[in-house]
């Protein structure tokens, strides 16, 4: 398939090893690249002054944390053939990096970044599991602090824990509220989990973390 008009979609990508510690700047810069090499034609903002490719991601990931199927938007001059440009654009990524699956974007003005509202996570390290029950053991609130735009803020992390879907003792999966409204930073959660649920500082950071899908309004 190939015309002239434009095309927008949905990417959903996997990252594992070492592309993992990419920050979210460099994450952008990547996709960036090898979309380029992969000759896909992005469509790019019109700046005159700094164009910039018309690319989105719908949850931006922080540093350390794998991915299985995180959504990204991109903008196209013209219509391709998806599944044999994916082919290509795999092939230029860093080992640990592949586009799994697509979809055409939703018909909507709305940006993808405020179409997300949840996340599916996975984490693992000793005995976390034992940490995460004794701190959520109960309905009472487990509020954390945290300095956002200068300002020192207070949130009760259970409000963001969603749904829990497993427990073991080396590990915990759970549903967390993500994007725009209630956000869970899996960072804040691994400090509760330290102040209150005696997991030891060392393995927090030496925790696994695993964000296996993105939900939101019209993503599928």
């Amino acid at each position: 398939m190939s015309d002239n008009r434009k095309q927008r979609l949905i990417l959903f990508f996997a990252r594992r090893g070492a592309t993992a510690w990419l920050a979210h700047l460099d994450n952008m810069r990547l996709f960036e690249r090898a979309l380029n090499r992969a000759g896909w034609p992005i469509a790019w903002t019109e700046d005159a002054f700094n164009p910039r490719p018309i690319l989105v991601f719908g949850l931006p990931v922080g540093v350390g944390i794998e991915t299985r199927r995180d959504p990204v938007e991109v903008t196209l001059e013209r219509c391709i053939d998806v599944d044999w440009m994916i082919e290509r654009l795999n092939r230029s990524f860093p080992r640990g990096l592949e586009v799994v699956d697509w979809n055409e974007a939703p018909d909507t003005k709305r940006s993808l970044m405020s179409l997300v509202q949840a996340a599916d996570y996975s984490i693992e390290a000793p005995l976390i599991g034992q940490a995460f029950s004794r701190t959520f053991d109960g309905d009472r609130p487990v509020v954390v602090s945290w300095v956002r735009k200068g300002k020192m803020r207070e949130i009760d992390i259970a409000l963001r824990i969603i749904e829990t879907y497993d427990i073991r003792d080396d590990s915990i999966d759970f549903k967390g509220g993500a994007g725009s409204d209630c956000h869970l930073r899996v960072d804040l959660l691994l400090d509760a989990l330290v102040r209150d649920g005696g997991l030891s500082k060392e393995d927090a950071l030496g925790a696994r973390i695993i964000r296996k899908r993105v939900y939101g309004d019209l993503l599928t």
